[in-house]
């Protein structure tokens, strides 16, 4: 079940046999001039995605990092660590 798809009964009544939530954490950022700039957040999506098919309650991806190397090319996010850390915590 995707949480962002779900209703706030729906998951009350998954609470009471499941206690586990899958999140999806990947960055956005370059991947060269023909590479998805999702690529590293569209993989743990998709993976989490069919886990959600099989009882498994899946959170809307984490697509932030920390990714300052790539900041010098148009699209990719990256966050500080003193900021990033507080986000996943």
């Amino acid at each position: 079940m995707k949480l962002q798809h779900a209703t706030w009964p729906d998951i009350e009544a998954w609470l009471k046999d499941h206690n586990g939530i899958l999140i999806p954490i990947g960055l956005t950022e370059q991947h060269g001039p023909t590479g998805l700039i999702g690529t590293d957040a569209i993989c743990p999506e998709v993976i989490a995605g069919g886990m959600a098919g099989q009882r498994a309650l899946v959170a809307p991806t984490l697509a932030i990092g920390r990714a300052q190397h790539h900041l010098a090319l148009p699209g990719s996010i990256s966050l500080r660590s003193s900021t990033l850390i507080p986000v996943y915590s």
